[in-house]
């Protein structure tokens, strides 16, 4: 499971996809801890989006644990609800 940082900007795209593709690495599902976000830009937005682009190509998902309001008002505000659904797995 990766924990995501509080905030989701662009200044920490570099970084959290590294820490993605280690868990591509390792996994089949991403498990991503949202519970801590509490801001989120388009950068990153951009980013959940690739992964789970990705991740569906290969029959895989994201699994959300916990919930965060800024980063589901984010991906509401951009209209990707459909396509990033951050429905809490626990």
């Amino acid at each position: 499971m990766l924990k995501l940082p509080s905030e989701l900007a662009i200044t920490q795209v570099e970084t959290l996809h590294q820490d993605l593709l280690h868990e591509l690495n390792s996994n089949d599902d991403i498990c991503l801890d949202i519970n801590d976000v509490i801001s989120a830009d388009t950068a990153s937005i951009q980013l959940l989006c690739a992964l789970q682009k990705h991740l569906l190509t290969i029959q895989h998902k994201i699994i959300w644990v916990g919930s965060s309001k800024a980063l589901t008002h984010t991906i509401n505000k951009l209209g990707l609800s459909q396509y990033l659904t951050t429905e809490s797995k626990s």
